[in-house]
């Protein structure tokens, strides 16, 4: 089940529209699963289950390259700025 779980996904994840529904999916599902925390924690943890999950990021990790974790801390920073600007303009 789980093998076609992730063809399933693989085949209605190639857009934004379609990764936003899914990501829409697993914030309702963070939210079942850390019910007794607020929203604001749930965003935290949601963010922090997407990082642990990003092999770029845990190999930047592992390797102790602290400069590309500043840049992507940076560009994390930044594209929060931009959802909100994102947001505000649809």
């Amino acid at each position: 089940m789980k093998k076609l779980f992730f063809f399933l996904l693989r085949k209605y994840s190639k857009t934004e529209s379609q990764r936003m529904e899914i990501y829409q999916e697993l914030w309702y599902q963070t939210k079942s699963e850390y019910h007794g925390t607020t929203a604001f924690e749930n965003i935290r943890n949601m963010n922090i289950e997407v990082l642990m999950s990003n092999p770029f990021f845990v190999n930047r990790v592992m390797l102790g390259q602290d400069e590309h974790l500043r840049t992507l801390k940076k560009g994390l920073a930044d594209s929060f700025d931009e959802s909100v600007e994102l947001i505000l303009k649809k």
